[in-house]
């Protein structure tokens, strides 16, 4: 059962018909059956209800990008392919992840050339903060399609959050939060198994702002950071924390390669 919303809920949307024409531009030929097919091609096979879900946020989306500029003049199209897909690998890296995944999925599945993505029961109570959540991405399209845990998108701009807000109630996401504060306020007195970072600050910054609130290595905690270089963690040890690159995984988008690099703190 979805746990309740620890947090405030952050004011009510207004429906407004302001733009309308833009928006039907914006859309155009966007429908569930044209986001199958980018994903197909892209490597990746959805169920019904987390295209339909997909579908839900892109429009959404492109309707409030008209006026709050949250991916800037992109397309649908572009949006997917070069946006949504980081958090198509980073739901298949996490499905394919000892500690992350259900216990019913092995542990096989990063070479398969179409992957199949299928619903599962949360099966684990752990926390995972995505610092700096900015448009949801990666977050919303993550929790479509992987659900385990308990998810916190943190963001402090107030449109932002209420754009999240809105998309995590609209599209029902279990166990999805959001919190309109900063990160450190947020993270005081808490602790989490797992961070997403994507681009909220420089790596050595990251590492010693999160440190604290992060498991350590013996409670199987990570931060992941999705970058466009590979990460050796251990320049950034510290008299008080040491860090160790655990994995990398590697793919690519427009011909250009990218990573995650899953990073552990091994000392206190």
């Amino acid at each position: 059962m979805p746990k309740p919303n620890p947090y405030k809920p952050i004011y009510s949307v207004k429906k407004s018909s302001k733009n309308i024409f833009k928006v039907q531009r914006a859309t155009q030929k966007l429908s569930v059956d044209s986001i199958n097919e980018l994903c197909l091609k892209l490597g990746f096979s959805l169920t019904m209800p987390q295209l339909s879900a997909l579908y839900e946020y892109v429009f959404l989306l492109q309707k409030w990008n008209l006026s709050m500029n949250l991916v800037g003049k992109s397309t649908w199209e572009d949006i997917i392919a070069e946006l949504i897909v980081d958090s198509l690998h980073l739901a298949k890296y996490l499905y394919s992840h000892p500690f992350f995944a259900p216990s019913t999925l092995p542990f096989n599945m990063q070479n398969e050339k179409l992957y199949s993505f299928q619903y599962h029961e949360n099966e684990h109570r752990f926390s995972v903060w995505d610092l700096g959540a900015g448009a949801g991405l990666p977050g919303i399209p993550l929790r479509i399609l992987w659900n385990q845990g308990t998810y916190t998108l943190v963001e402090a701009r107030e449109k932002r959050a209420l754009f999240l807000n809105m998309v995590c109630t609209k599209l029902g996401l279990e166990n999805t939060f959001v919190c309109r504060d900063r990160a450190e306020n947020f993270m005081a007195g808490k602790k989490a198994k797992l961070i997403i970072s994507r681009a909220f600050m420089p790596y050595e910054k990251m590492l010693d702002f999160v440190a604290p609130y992060l498991a350590s290595q013996n409670e199987n905690g990570a931060i992941i950071f999705l970058t466009l270089e590979k990460i050796n963690a251990s320049k950034f040890n510290t008299d008080t924390f040491q860090w160790n690159t655990k994995n990398i995984y590697t793919y690519t988008v427009q011909n250009k390669k990218k990573y995650f690099c899953e990073i552990e703190k091994i000392t206190n």
